[in-house]
């Protein structure tokens, strides 16, 4: 998609309209978790930021997700976070506007990924003395399908790992300690062994301010725009979708 046809999308916007950053709304949904991971509309608006734990989570009770540390439980406010697909089940959001195909990567989807470290990560952790180890990861890839009319549906073609709740992990702060970007996609060029063996400070910052997740292009699937994507269920869990709107061309 050349640069002028990007621009001529961001035109069928109608004035004043704001482009939501995230899943509007869940219109269907099947075979989903139990208890705190059966909630569909915890996939809505935008991943998490803190999980309440009050083993690791020091005298706050909470830990951020990030690359060995993976969403789970509650909120501190004791929200759900998560939501499972169990096998044969889906979860389908809209976007309000659709989502454009642009210049990159169009949406991010959000799970529960991890990827191994040398040690349990807490709230007391030391970036500067964990490190990433080559394995063993935690990924449970789905399917993921995008509609504009919520009648036919593209499924992406991918590889193991990227789908959702593949790589990459959710990763709530960045390598000083401020909030990441999580409609910013991670680096397109980046790979997961170029991690291992980095610190955990090391390997944040290898993601340019992006907040984690699984990156999308309308344009694998032949999609000008999409009002609706389908997570398909394996027993992965999915914990937001999210608008790009810094496309990762910018980062390369």
């Amino acid at each position: 998609m050349t640069w002028n046809k990007f621009i001529f999308a961001l035109t069928l916007l109608p004035v004043g309209v704001q482009a939501s950053p995230f899943a509007t709304a869940v219109t269907s949904y099947s075979n989903l978790g139990v208890g705190i991971y059966g909630d569909p509309t915890s996939v809505l608006g935008p991943p998490t930021r803190w999980v309440r734990d009050t083993i690791n989570g020091g005298l706050n009770q909470r830990v951020a997700p990030g690359i060995g540390y993976a969403t789970w439980n509650v909120s501190p406010e004791g929200n759900p976070l998560i939501t499972t697909i169990r096998p044969g089940g889906h979860i389908t959001v809209e976007f309000s506007p659709p989502l454009l195909n642009q210049v990159g990567p169009d949406f991010i989807v959000f799970g529960n990924a991890l990827i191994g470290t040398s040690e349990e990560v807490s709230a007391e952790t030391n970036p500067d003395t964990v490190f990433v180890l080559g394995g063993p990861d935690f990924i449970e890839p789905m399917p993921v399908s995008a509609s504009n009319d919520g009648f036919t549906w593209r499924t992406f073609v991918l590889s193991p790992a990227q789908g959702a709740d593949g790589y990459w992990p959710t990763q709530a702060f960045d390598a000083q300690g401020q909030a990441t970007d999580f409609n910013l996609p991670v680096p397109e060029s980046l790979t997961r062994n170029e991690l291992s063996g980095l610190t955990l400070r090391q390997a944040v910052a290898k993601f340019r301010r992006s907040g984690g997740g699984t990156a999308f292009d309308l344009t694998q699937v032949g999609l000008k725009m999409a009002r609706y994507i389908r997570i398909s269920g394996t027993g992965g869990e999915l914990d937001a979708i999210a608008r790009v709107i810094n496309p990762s061309i910018l980062l390369r």
